[in-house]
C-alpha cells in the first residue's frame, strides 16, 4: 500500500499535468485526528439504525483554496470500530463483516472536488473496504478555510462534513442481509492544516 506521501507526489504530479496554472502551488494538509471522526450507520430489522465510529483515522489532503481543486488520501484502521457494544464490535471486525485482521485498512482516495457557484459540493474518486474498491461520492454538507484560535494558538485550517452511502454488498459483506440493512451512511468530519508544502 503506497504512504500518503507517494500518494501526494503522484496526485500533484497527475493534476498539475492537467491544469498546471491551478496547481503551481499547491498545499499538502494533514489530517487532524483529534478533530477528525468517520461514523456509519447501518439499519436494524428496519426498525431502529445501529451506528458506530472508527478511532484511529489517518490521511493527508491536497487543496488549492484559490481553485477549489483537490485530492485526498484518507485511511482509517477497520480495527478501531466502535459501536459501544463490545460484542457487536466483535462481529463487526470478524470475517462475517470487516474481517479486519486480512482487511486491517480502508481507504478513501480522491481526485475531483466538485465546485459548484464557488462552493464545494462533493469529492469524487474511490473507497476500498474489505478488499474490493469502488466508487463513491462524497456530498459536502459544509466546508471552508480559514484562521483558527485556540488557547492563544493561531491556525490554518480547512474543515468540513461529509457525507456518503453505499451498498456493503458491493464490498463483498452479505452477512444478516436483509434484517441487517444493505445501505451504510457513512458521516465524516474533517479538520486539516497545513502540513508543510506538497513535495
Amino acid at each position: 500500500m503506497p504512504g500518503p506521501y507517494r500518494f501526494a507526489r503522484a496526485a500533484v504530479a497527475l493534476v498539475a499535468l492537467l491544469a498546471p496554472p491551478a496547481w503551481a502551488a499547491p498545499t499538502q494538509y494533514a489530517v487532524d485526528p483529534t478533530h477528525t471522526s468517520v461514523y456509519f450507520e447501518a439499519s436494524h430489522f428496519d426498525r431502529t439504525t445501529v451506528r458506530g465510529r472508527f478511532g484511529k483515522i489517518d490521511g493527508r489532503v491536497i487543496y488549492d483554496p484559490a481553485t477549489g481543486a483537490g485530492a485526498i488520501d484518507f485511511t482509517v484502521d477497520t480495527d478501531s470500530v466502535d459501536s459501544g457494544n463490545r460484542s457487536l464490535d466483535g462481529v463487526l471486525r470478524s470475517g462475517q463483516f470487516l474481517d479486519a485482521q486480512n482487511f486491517p485498512v480502508a481507504r478513501l482516495q480522491a481526485n475531483r472536488f466538485v465546485v459548484e457557484g464557488g462552493r464545494l459540493v462533493a469529492v469524487e474518486g474511490t473507497f476500498t473496504l474489505h478488499g474490493v474498491t469502488q466508487p463513491l461520492r462524497l456530498e459536502a454538507d459544509r466546508f471552508s478555510c480559514g484562521q483558527t484560535v485556540l488557547f492563544g494558538i493561531r491556525r490554518d485550517v480547512c474543515g468540513g462534513d461529509f457525507n456518503a452511502t453505499f451498498a456493503r454488498s458491493a464490498f463483498g459483506m452479505t452477512r444478516f442481509l436483509p434484517d441487517v440493512g444493505d445501505t451504510v451512511t457513512l458521516r465524516i468530519s474533517v479538520e486539516a492544516a497545513p502540513d508543510g508544502p506538497a513535495p
